[in-house]
Order: structure tokens, then sequence, then C-alpha cells
């Protein structure tokens, strides 16, 4: 499994600080092939308010932010503890979701 973490939105202050970002993670399994194959997805979704500081050592400016800087301060704010907890929970949700696969066979055969 490859968690990939984003962001949906960013809103900044009057002064093009950002303070908020709406983010996700998500992952996808696939199982089999032709008509077996089956995709099996987790997903979360949440949002951090930030108080930007323009005089603060390491300040960006907006138009200079790149997705994996902003992905970095959202894992940063949220801790190591946090983010293992976030990831755990998507692949929970993968391996419930494929426990509840149905039958695929008829009863007959």
């Amino acid at each position: 499994m490859a968690i990939t973490w984003d962001i949906k939105r960013l809103e900044t202050d009057n002064n093009n600080g950002v303070n908020y970002v709406h983010y996700f993670a998500w992952d996808v399994e696939e199982t089999g092939e032709g008509l077996d194959a089956r995709k099996y997805h987790g997903y979360y979704d949440a949002f951090i308010e930030y108080t930007p500081d323009p005089s603060a050592d390491g300040y960006t400016a907006f138009n200079a932010l790149t997705k994996e800087q902003v992905i970095g301060w959202v894992k940063a704010s949220l801790g190591s503890e946090q983010v293992t907890t976030i990831e755990s929970a998507i692949a929970t949700q993968i391996a419930e979701k494929k426990q509840l696969q149905g039958r695929t066979s008829l009863p007959w055969e």
C-alpha cells in the first residue's frame, strides 16, 4: 500500500498567508483480473487552520508554495503518531471492505 496525501483547498488571509488547508489522504488496492478484478478504496479528509507569520524564518510567499511543502506542513502539524493513525485507518477501511466481498459463485456449482 502507498497512501497518497494531497491538498483540496487553501485559504489565505489579507496578506496572502495560508490560514486554512483542506487536505486528504487515500489509497486503493486492486485484486483479481478481468471480470474478477476489484478495487477497494480507503479515504481520510480533514482541515487544519494556521496563523501565518510573514516575519517568521523560512516563511514562503503564497505564489512560491509547492504542494509538497504544504503536505509537509500538514504532516508536521499532525505529528508522526497522528499521520500513522490516519494511514492505519485507511488501511483498515480497505481491509474491512475486502472482508465484505460477497459470493461470486452460483449456488449450484
